[in-house]
């Protein structure tokens, strides 16, 4: 009965230290934190955290490896110190980083570990990580609308503005004058609508005319087009070609002419043969004269024998006039 009593106790007792093993290893499991693990205390400084609260996982890489002890003060700066204690063997550098980010859309913070340099020293119990902040979504629209919303705050100041203006400048009369403007604006409109309907009409009327004259176009295009196609197979080039040898021989020849090369060119430059030349035909035509008025001084017939008067030199003598010259 004794020995029967004594196993229900040792039993009992062995529930119970089960139990409490099991409570110890569930609670460490929770805030993840094995037991039998390797353990590691860290800390980390932030100006502002975010609403990041006591519990939360620490992951690295998106996997769970430890869990935020807590968060206080650090001094009277308002600083935030925050422990977390990391249950995993892998090496973590001296000069990884604490980071806090986004968990979601909506809002909420979470802390993750940043690998430093492989080759560095790794971080040790108590020791203090280098901190970041990852700007999240909610913190980039943040950044956007508050430009935005300074520009619509003064695009509504000077809507603001402008309405009063308007209020200001449309009394009684500007209202009147508007009205009036509006009213001939509308007069205006009519007119060019009955313009437009009468232009219509007369295109209508002159439709065929139109046509016609159209066709004309059409035939003077094709005859134009004609021409120019006429001109373009003819041989322009050539004829410019001899346009431009025939002016450079001209030009040649004047310029031998000027230079005084040649006979004409002796008879434009050469002052004295022009003189010589001169009293030569001057010459001739005293000889001709000479030879009209006293043909018997040239032309000696004797009939009969008879003797031929001696030549008198007349008193009109072209000779003699030219010496006296």
């Amino acid at each position: 009965m004794n020995a029967l009593r004594f196993t229900k106790e040792i039993k009992a007792g062995l529930i119970v230290v089960l139990g409490i093993a099991a409570l110890v290893q569930g609670f460490s499991y929770l805030k993840s934190n094995s037991l039998l693990g390797k353990s590691t205390t860290l800390y980390a400084v932030y100006d502002h955290v975010g609403g990041l609260q006591p519990g939360t996982a620490v992951s690295l890489n998106g996997y769970s490896i430890g869990t935020i002890d807590d968060i206080t003060f650090l001094d009277e700066s308002g600083k935030l110190l925050v422990s977390f204690t990391l249950t995993t063997n892998l090496p973590i550098p001296v000069d990884s980083k604490a980071e806090l980010y986004d968990t979601s859309v909506l809002g909420g913070k979470g802390l993750q570990i940043v690998l430093g340099t492989p080759d560095m020293a790794n971080v040790q119990d108590k020791d203090t990580l280098i901190t970041s902040v990852k700007i999240g979504m909610t913190d980039r629209i943040t950044e956007l609308m508050e430009p935005l919303e300074a520009k619509v705050n003064s695009a509504i100041v000077e809507t603001d503005l402008l309405m009063r203006n308007l209020n200001q400048l449309l009394d009684s009369d500007s209202q009147a004058l508007l009205r009036e403007t509006l009213k001939n604006l509308s007069d205006t409109s009519s007119s060019l609508k009955v313009i437009a309907e009468n232009v219509s009409e007369n295109l209508t009327a002159n439709e065929q005319a139109l046509g016609t004259i159209l066709e004309n176009t059409a035939a003077l295009t094709s005859n134009l087009s004609d021409v120019s196609k006429t001109l373009n197979e003819a041989d322009l080039q050539g004829l410019f070609a001899d346009l431009d040898s025939s002016v450079s021989n001209t030009k040649e020849l004047l310029e031998s002419i000027k230079n005084g090369d040649g006979a004409v060119g002796q008879l434009f430059t050469n002052e004295q043969l022009y003189i010589s030349l001169r009293e030569n035909l001057n010459q001739l035509e005293w000889l001709l004269q000479d030879l009209r008025l006293n043909p018997k001084r040239y032309l000696s017939v004797s009939v009969f024998g008879k003797k031929q008067k001696e030549y008198v030199l007349p008193e009109s003598d072209p000779a003699k006039s030219s010496n006296n010259q």
